[in-house]
């Protein structure tokens, strides 16, 4: 099964609502380290989101994901963007 990219954004978001606790799912231009205005995390919460990526949320599409490219995302698209770069 193939998706979109913006089905692969929306699967980006929801994960994150999930896996953070957060009150409600990020705008994909959301930064994923600044705080205020993004959401605080750091490399290693970040590269965490390898097992749910490739165990839960993208498990169907057989994605495979590197914890270092998942660190390189600043924002909640640059994320979905390295995980889509893992989705064949």
């Amino acid at each position: 099964m193939a998706i979109t990219k913006a089905q692969a954004l929306q699967r980006t978001k929801r994960m994150l609502k999930r896996e953070w606790v957060l009150e409600s799912e990020p705008k994909a231009g959301t930064s994923l380290r600044n705080w205020p205005d993004g959401l605080g995390k750091n490399d290693d919460e970040i590269a965490g989101l390898k097992r749910p990526i490739e165990t839960v949320d993208f498990e169907d599409v057989k994605t495979k994901v590197e914890e270092e490219a998942l660190t390189e995302a600043e924002t909640v698209a640059g994320l979905r963007d390295k995980i889509w770069e893992g989705t064949p």
